[in-house]
């Protein structure tokens, strides 16, 4: 009797959860749909499903068991190895001498300093392994070991320990060492500077959310691509001249080598082409999506931009003020008398427009100072801003460059061609703290 009891129960709880699991897909499916019907009754560029996203991803406790900390290398730093000889003293002179800011510069390295030691403190207390590397001793092993990755410093240290991350299921959460220097958009808000612990509280609770944020694939075709890279930082700082940002790529020689690379870094802002000698026009041929012909453009340079990357250098390139935005009105008749309000509201409104969301799977482009003469038109069907899934240029540069992040500079010379291309699993997971 007591074992037809017990199978009743058992049948009865299992009834119960497969009733519960329906019920609760049922649900699921009925809440999915009623927001896409708010979605088309309230069209905006940043809806309601943006928000259900990372609710429906926000994450459960995440307590990381080996962490790897990406350390701002300064300014100051830089300057001292410049100038190994000379004493305190005689650098900040020399500083002074140049324009530079001294004080500001020591500031900011000795801020990264006392973050970097508030994080290690915090790890030590909590048992959590780490590693600490800077821009000096990067190695790609580092970033295979850690199940977190810990940039110190501002956006361009982000960027840098972002090249160099290849699986999309490991996290990344930045500090921005010196707010008062670094706006640190990628990083988290600036209370947190002082608050490490509390960031690592707020991960074991399950307080953060997920983004997805997509990245850029380039794979180069042609001969004479496997030419050395180098890191535009380390060319311009670093004593001793140029210092190449890889100086193992190339394995046998360049007969041996495939007429195809992908590039061993995803681009998180953009990609630029240019001729390196900036003065010099920058003749590309730009095809977009399935196009079955080239466009020959002739610039300053193409910017190809991700939703992340649309609120940096895409920005800068697109962005209107109020000059040319009351020269237009004067020039269409509005000759009445605008105020200085109403001039920045339509400044700002544009400006904000350029903006799309980083998890978005589309690039935007945009052609700078693209020449127009009655010889060299505007190329028909071609705009010189534009979203596209994939975009091929092939260089007819003399001496030209392909630049990730504004740091890995690849060479991109007569011939070449890169196919950039946004992937789901080129994806980086990034956090954010939820207050």
């Amino acid at each position: 009797m007591l074992s037809h009891v017990f199978f009743y129960i058992v049948i009865r709880i299992h009834l119960s959860h497969k009733l519960f699991e329906q019920y609760a897909m049922t649900t699921f499916s009925h809440f999915r749909r009623s927001v896409r019907s708010f979605q088309f009754l309230q069209p905006c560029k940043y809806n309601v499903c943006t928000g259900l996203r990372s609710f429906l991803r926000n994450e459960s406790s995440f307590v990381p068991k080996h962490v790897l900390i990406v350390a701002k290398l300064s300014r100051y730093y830089f300057e001292k190895l410049r100038e190994p000889d000379l004493t305190e003293a005689q650098l900040k002179q020399k500083l002074l001498e140049r324009g530079s800011n001294y004080d500001a510069m020591l500031a900011s390295h000795i801020a990264t300093k006392n973050v970097q030691h508030q994080v290690i403190e915090t790890l030590r207390k909590l048992n959590i392994e780490y590693k600490l590397i800077n821009r000096q001793n990067l190695d790609q092993s580092n970033f295979n070991w850690a199940d977190l990755i810990l940039p110190i410093g501002g956006d361009g240290t982000f960027l840098l320990a972002s090249n160099l991350i290849f699986d999309s299921q490991k996290p990344i959460i930045g500090i921005n060492s010196y707010p008062e220097w670094s706006e640190g958009f990628l990083m988290l808000p600036p209370k947190y500077t002082t608050r490490a612990p509390e960031i690592f509280e707020k991960l074991k609770a399950g307080h953060y959310r997920v983004i997805m944020r997509r990245r850029i694939r380039t794979t180069l075709c042609g001969d004479n691509i496997w030419e050395a890279p180098f890191h535009t930082h380390e060319k311009g700082r670093v004593s001793g001249g140029e210092k190449f940002y890889m100086q193992d790529m190339n394995k046998g020689t360049p007969n041996n080598l495939p007429k195809e690379r992908r590039l061993p870094w995803l681009a998180l802002n953009e990609v630029f082409v240019a001729e390196t000698l900036s003065a010099r026009t920058s003749d590309l041929l730009v095809k977009i999506d399935d196009e079955e012909k080239f466009h020959m453009i002739k610039s300053s340079g193409l910017c190809v931009s991700t939703g992340t990357g649309s609120t940096s250098w895409h920005k800068s390139i697109n962005s209107v003020n109020s000059q040319i935005v009351r020269q237009i009105l004067n020039l269409v008749g509005e000759k009445q008398d605008i105020s200085k309000e109403e001039i920045n509201k339509i400044c700002n409104t544009f400006n904000s427009s350029l903006r799309f969301d980083a998890e978005e799977f589309k690039m935007c482009y945009a052609v700078r100072d693209m020449i127009v003469t009655d010889h060299w038109p505007i190329p028909k069907c071609f705009h010189s801003r534009g979203f596209c899934r994939t975009l091929t240029v092939r260089s007819q540069c003399f001496d030209g460059g392909l630049v990730l992040d504004g740091g890995i500079a690849v060479p991109f010379n007569f011939g070449a061609t890169a196919v950039m291309e946004i992937h789901a699993e080129d994806s980086l997971r990034s956090l954010v703290l939820q207050d």
